[in-house]
């Protein structure tokens, strides 16, 4: 065999076993395939210009966005599994190392349309009754953890906007493929993903063999969960005592709000009640509000959390870092999702009563 030929396949085949060829690509550089672990450097403008977040230390101070104590870095997240905004997500498949590529996303593609229905209106007596004073551009977070901004003011009314600042508006990404499938580090974005300058990923608990298994039988199906036991020890502790004696048999869930959460786990039925204790908050920077996440309730106290928790409809990252994330719903979000479409009356309280018929705790099979 010619000697020149004989080298060049060796070194194709170190190629490929390295990882540097994709044996399914034709010969090409790897490129990104959903469930890959990606690394991601982006800048994320308004169709103006305007740059609202970026990952990139450089750019941030360049374009007076720069926070300093953020950590500029690139953003790591596993391709298809709802970690991202869904244009983002998406937009990487294909991309090969060191590629560089502009995402235009529609809002239904990024933060969704801007909702009316989720501009309420309330008097100012409200707010001055629980110790608030208002103020325009002040952000409000409610007791199911909505995130409002005061959006006009006057003498006797609030208006309060609980759309994502970024709901409705057309974003472009300037992004670049920095790595695949090695062990991400999160970067802390400044809002992207959040109004409280949390990062776009919404990252989860690896899976752990150790973690038990929650079964959610309700009048509606079961829903499937694992707790994520290792990294909310504390908060995994009160649930499964809880629901090993009976707690949560035949509650209801006593607020449901679509494309928002499902919230149950209340005695009284009426989102005051609780057991005979409260727990501290425990939250971990890894157990964000994905799409099916599981957490506590809570008053405005941190550490007020007892026995109500909430299934997210849909990723909720205005969350993360002021709830409890405890667990994922692995079988049974149609479930989840048909709940949080029934039919309620204005205080978010469905019509027709959707009970918890029981909760069972079980090892991993």
């Amino acid at each position: 065999m010619n000697k020149r030929l004989s080298i060049c396949i060796v070194m194709a085949l170190i190629l490929v076993s390295s990882g540097c060829i994709d044996p399914d690509s034709g010969g090409n550089a790897a490129v990104v395939k959903e469930g890959d672990q990606v690394l991601v450097d982006y800048t994320g403008r308004l169709d103006d210009g305007t740059v609202f977040d970026t990952s990139v230390r450089d750019v941030a101070i360049e374009t007076g966005v720069y926070n300093p104590n953020r950590d500029y870095q690139p953003i790591g997240f596993t391709v298809g599994a709802g970690q991202m905004i869904k244009g983002f997500d998406s937009g990487v498949v294909g991309m090969a190392v060191g590629e560089e590529k502009t995402l235009t996303l529609s809002p239904e593609d990024a933060y969704g349309v801007h909702r009316e229905d989720m501009v309420q209106t309330v008097p100012v007596e409200e707010l001055s009754a629980v110790g608030i004073t208002p103020a325009l551009g002040e952000k409000l977070t409610t007791g199911l953890g909505q995130v409002g901004t005061i959006t006009n003011l006057t003498n006797t009314s609030v208006v309060i906007d609980f759309n994502h600042r970024l709901a409705g508006k057309t974003l472009i990404f300037d992004v670049k493929l920095v790595s695949i499938g090695s062990e991400y580090v999160v970067a802390g974005a400044d809002g992207a993903d959040s109004d409280k300058g949390g990062t776009m990923a919404d990252m989860t608990e690896k899976t752990g063999e150790e973690n038990r298994i929650a079964d959610i039988e309700t009048s509606m199906g079961t829903m499937t969960v694992e707790l994520y036991e290792e990294r909310a020890p504390n908060t995994t502790s009160n649930f499964i005592e809880l629901a090993n004696r009976g707690f949560y048999n035949n509650l209801i869930f006593h607020r449901v709000i679509d494309d928002f959460m499902i919230q149950g786990g209340d005695p009284k039925g009426d989102g005051t009640g609780g057991s005979e204790k409260t727990i501290k908050l425990e939250t971990h920077p890894e157990l964000t509000h994905v799409d099916g996440a599981v957490a506590m309730a809570r008053s405005q106290h941190p550490d007020s959390a007892s026995s109500q928790f909430y299934i997210c409809d849909g990723a909720q990252p205005r969350l993360d870092g002021q709830y409890a994330v405890f667990g994922r719903v692995t079988n049974g979000m149609d479930v989840v999702r048909a709940i949080a479409q029934v039919e309620t009356d204005s205080r978010n309280r469905p019509l027709k009563n959707v009970t918890i018929t029981r909760i069972t705790i079980r090892n991993r099979k």
